[in-house]
């Protein structure tokens, strides 16, 4: 499998390839399978479905790994947080407005409400080619949290920052418990199939600097010490979006076999700073690949020479949006292909 050979630290002679949101609204195959269940938390927990969804990419393009359709916010959704989505809105939750709301949240049949995730892994690696590597994630600690204190999606994050400054030690204890059941649900989702393991911490970017380390890397350290100490050996990617010059050592410390890379960081910069045994993952701007054409290919082109000599795993900077048009898609594709 190129990708694992890629997060062993080892240059294959063709550089694997996957994208962040690779299964989604941008595919009309996905609109019509979506069009069938009454709400996005039934689409995600109906296995056979879900299963299709993340085939549907792979069978499209021939990209080199499936990536588990699934949403960072169902380990709030089975600690009771009240997640749902809204049309046009986007996640809802019942806020945690003080520490000790923390303490209502429960997660005693977590796994047991989301076994459904683990059967469609297990569904769709028996219909994955063997070549082919199929990556389980969840939500990095601190981005979960913020949607569980914040009730949803936010601009500011006034109150996830206001809890770092007011209420350090809740945060920490908040933190804690999402990184406990992270562990808990990639071991299950490595145990049902998956042969690599993503955490995606979307809002690392909204994180004063002071507190970088001991949000960002230290409980995504927790995580992945936690899976090698439960003797899952898969390796993982951590995506830190936005966290600027910190990268340096959440590369170094957070104990990860490859980083991905938002599409504001520059590559040569990156291959130049970073340790040359970590692969790095990215970083195209997605929505040059709503524009297509020969700028897309060209700044393609830059991402590839940059890491000519590197573990990379090519990808976006971030998820493909919903107007993505397929055959730009197609055209990359076969682009990155086409490279030596």
């Amino acid at each position: 499998m190129r990708l694992q050979k890629t997060l062993s630290g080892v240059k294959d002679e063709k550089t694997p390839m996957w994208f962040m949101r690779q299964a989604g609204r941008y595919l009309p195959e996905y609109r019509a399978l979506r069009a069938s269940e009454p709400d996005f938390i039934s689409y995600c927990l109906n296995s056979p479905k879900a299963a299709e969804a993340t085939l549907q990419p792979v069978e499209r393009y021939d990209v080199d790994a499936a990536i588990i359709f699934s949403d960072i916010l169902m380990i709030p959704w089975a600690m009771g947080a009240g997640v749902h989505f809204v049309t046009g809105e986007g996640p809802k939750l019942t806020a945690l407005d003080q520490p000790s709301d923390i303490d209502r949240l429960s997660s005693e049949d977590m796994l047991t409400k989301l076994a459904p995730v683990g059967e469609a892994l297990q569904l769709t690696r028996g219909g994955l080619d063997a070549s082919k590597s199929l990556i389980g994630f969840c939500g990095a600690p601190w981005t979960v949290a913020t949607y569980m204190i914040e009730g949803g999606s936010s601009r500011d994050f006034k109150k996830s920052r206001s809890w770092l400054w007011q209420n350090p030690d809740a945060m920490d204890r908040l933190l804690d418990r999402i990184a406990d059941e992270s562990i808990r649900l990639l071991e299950m989702k490595a145990q049902s199939g998956a042969d690599v393991l993503m955490v995606f911490d979307s809002w690392a970017s909204a994180v004063p600097s002071y507190f970088q380390d001991r949000v960002v890397t230290r409980p995504m350290r927790r995580i992945t010490d936690g899976l090698k100490s439960r003797g899952i050996n898969a390796p993982v990617i951590g995506f830190p979006k936005g966290i600027g010059e910190n990268i340096l050592a959440y590369a170094e410390q957070a104990g990860i076999n490859g980083i991905g890379l938002d599409h504001s960081v520059d590559m040569r910069w990156a291959d130049a700073n970073l340790p040359k045994s970590l692969a790095v993952q990215g970083n195209l701007d997605p929505l040059s690949v709503i524009t297509g054409g020969k700028e897309m290919l060209a700044s393609a082109d830059a991402i590839m020479e940059a890491c000519a000599s590197r573990p990379h795993i090519f990808n976006l900077g971030h998820g493909f949006n919903p107007e993505t048009p397929p055959d730009h898609v197609a055209d990359l594709v076969a682009h990155i292909r086409g490279w030596e």
